[in-house]
């Protein structure tokens, strides 16, 4: 997965080469977040290996491992989110710029 999102990520940077709509900044930021999500992804790998040794019956226990679940999902979704912002901005205005149009949707 890390591997589509760094080429999908190459591809809007290329996409908006040619109509400057972002930032080189914007995408360095998104570089790094794509560093932190392969972080993520190791995160996850441990946490599932570690449930597997919890007592389905330590409720505390597996409540605990159901919100580091939590934690890592709902920041798996931020950075999707961040990557779709990127994608949304180049689409909003590409085709006006492209064509030489200034009108902002």
């Amino acid at each position: 997965m890390l591997e589509e999102l760094v080429e999908l990520l190459h591809i809007l940077e290329n996409v908006n080469s040619n109509v400057d709509i972002l930032t080189r900044e914007d995408f360095n930021e998104q570089y790094v977040n794509l560093k932190d999500f392969q972080v993520l992804i190791k995160e996850l790998e441990e946490v599932i290996n570690d449930f597997e040794k919890v007592d389905p019956n330590d409720g505390n226990k597996v409540e605990q491992y159901l919100l580091e679940f939590h934690r890592i999902l709902t920041t798996f979704e931020w950075h999707f989110s961040e990557l779709s912002d990127i994608n949304t901005k180049i689409l909003k205005k590409y085709k006006d710029k492209i064509e030489g149009h200034t009108k902002e949707i």
